[in-house]
């Protein structure tokens, strides 16, 4: 649900101070994170639509309406944009070289997207022009974005929001891009010890209460972080991340709850999600076609207490096909036990389908048993600390 109150472009240009907050302590706070947000041939055939005159539109809404549920409330939502929107005269298209009607923008609004990644290897595939109309598509929406670099502006300058009474700072980077860019008006914020060291330095800088670095990194359909991911994650946790978020090779991969003993209190729990997989796309094998919501809840104690992790918890989905006079549609399911949604018009093979997927997901990530209200599962809980994930599965595609 969007929250924030205002974004910082640059370090540099912040001039406002912080007036006493005007909440109440303890504040508490959830932040929810989704995986690759994609658009294939497929999902593009299916989105394309006509009034009553005959005018073409695009509504890509009914791929979310099954899981929204699960996005609202009082959350900041948080999810990776690998596609671009660089206007119809360029051609709509998906794989390898995405462009997407504007409609998806305004229905990641209705489905409640509060902020999106954009550094992936997928944001240049149509030049510097086509990234630069994509954030201008996203501004029009009223949808902020990080990952890039416009006029001058660092491209690893942090973006704050806030949310819940506490200030959010997002760093985001990518190992490249499927294509090499030479415009020096739009860069890609790319992964080095150096740009994460002064990207989380200038989130500091902000004066954040929890600072959140989000990496597009890792081998494609592997199960297990790279040594380059490792190394990434390092450097971000030494430069002060609280959370630790990846994305880019289409399934899941663990998730590890770091319990930080650096300072001289107690021990702060960090977490480190190696990679969410696809939110919604059209690749069709069981890995692929799953994944989560990762809900974060945090809590500041007092004006002088730091924010500290209170809850890791997840939320199984699927990407499941749903027939309809255009083709099979993509539509992102709730794969669990828990929480009320819609499964109107899933034959029950397809739902048997999406709740094998989510046992799968909850196995793999070494999810508690019970889902709460609202169809989440603990992955850590601050109230038994020493109970880590545990994985009875060791991929997500048994």
């Amino acid at each position: 649900m969007r929250r924030f109150l205002f974004t910082v472009v640059s370090v540099f240009c912040l001039t406002l101070s912080f007036s006493v907050r005007a909440w109440g302590f303890p504040l508490r706070a959830r932040a929810l994170f989704v995986g690759d947000i994609m658009a294939h041939r497929q999902q593009l055939a299916t989105a394309e639509a006509r009034d009553a005159d005959g005018t073409k539109y695009w509504d890509f809404r009914p791929q979310f309406l099954r899981v929204k549920p699960l996005l609202a409330g009082d959350a900041l939502v948080v999810g990776n944009l690998e596609t671009t929107f660089a206007g119809e005269h360029r051609g709509y298209a998906g794989y390898p070289s995405f462009n997407t009607p504007d409609a998806l923008a305004d229905a990641l609004t209705d489905l409640g997207v509060d902020l999106v990644t954009l550094a992936n290897n997928h944001i240049l595939d149509r030049g510097a022009e086509g990234a630069r109309r994509t954030t201008e598509v996203l501004d029009r929406a009223g949808l902020p974005w990080t990952g890039l670099g416009l006029d001058g502006v660092p491209r690893n300058d942090a973006l704050l929001m806030e949310h819940g009474g506490l200030r959010w700072a997002f760093v985001n980077y990518s190992y490249g891009s499927n294509r090499t860019l030479s415009s020096s008006d739009v860069q890609l914020n790319v992964i080095s010890d150096a740009a994460i060291s002064e990207g989380l330095a200038r989130a500091w800088a902000l004066r954040p209460d929890i600072v959140v670095a989000c990496f597009h990194w890792g081998n494609e359909y592997q199960f297990v972080p790279s040594i380059h991911q490792k190394k990434a994650a390092e450097a971000a946790l030494s430069g002060g991340a609280h959370l630790v978020i990846g994305t880019h090779p289409h399934v899941l991969q663990p998730m590890e709850v770091r319990m930080d003993r650096s300072g001289s209190g107690p021990a702060e729990a960090r977490l480190v999600a190696w990679s969410l997989g696809n939110f919604v796309s059209f690749q069709r094998t069981l890995p692929r076609e799953r994944s989560c919501v990762l809900a974060i809840d945090v809590e500041k104690p007092s004006e002088r207490e730091g924010v500290r992790l209170v809850r890791v918890s997840v939320a199984p989905t699927r990407v499941s096909l749903v027939p309809t006079g255009r083709g099979r549609r993509a539509e992102v399911v709730y794969a669990g036990t828990g929480g009320s949604f819609n499964h109107f018009g899933l034959s029950p093979s397809e739902r048997e389908r999406n709740l094998s997927a989510g046992r799968g997901v909850l196995d793999f990530l070494g999810a508690w048993d019970e889902p709460d209200t609202k169809g989440f599962y603990t992955l850590w809980s601050a109230e038994d600390p020493l109970r880590l994930p545990v994985p009875r599965r060791k991929s997500p595609k048994d």
